[in-house]
């Protein structure tokens, strides 16, 4: 079984850019390595950008990420509400320069709080 979704996220310096968050993603160890977590990345980016989001941010590997387009946060001085090594929260930019100069602290919907 694979899950994985996205939902609204908010940059405290702009916060009417429409910015989405993935979902954390797992996928049966019997059926990893099998194409099904780039699928399952690919699906959730694309729906954000038919949704019209101008961005998108994740927790995560940033060697699996960095192949969709996902950057270190840090280098748009973008850092998560939560502690974590920095490295891992990473931003695809969906709509041109979106997230250049927006430094800010980004805060996930309350839904990941469950996760």
């Amino acid at each position: 079984m694979a899950i994985s979704c996205s939902l609204p996220v908010t940059l405290d310096s702009d916060t009417n850019l429409f910015l989405m968050g993935l979902a954390p993603m797992a996928v049966n160890p019997a059926r990893q390595n099998k194409g099904i977590g780039s699928q399952l990345a690919r699906a959730g980016i694309e729906e954000c950008r038919a949704l019209g989001a101008a961005g998108l941010v994740v927790l995560g590997h940033p060697k699996y990420y960095s192949r969709f387009g996902f950057s270190p946060s840090a280098n748009f001085g973008i850092k998560s509400k939560y502690d974590g090594a920095p490295e891992v929260f990473m931003v695809l930019e969906l709509s041109a320069e979106v997230f250049a100069g927006k430094a800010g602290i980004i805060s996930f919907h309350s839904s990941f709080a469950r996760l």
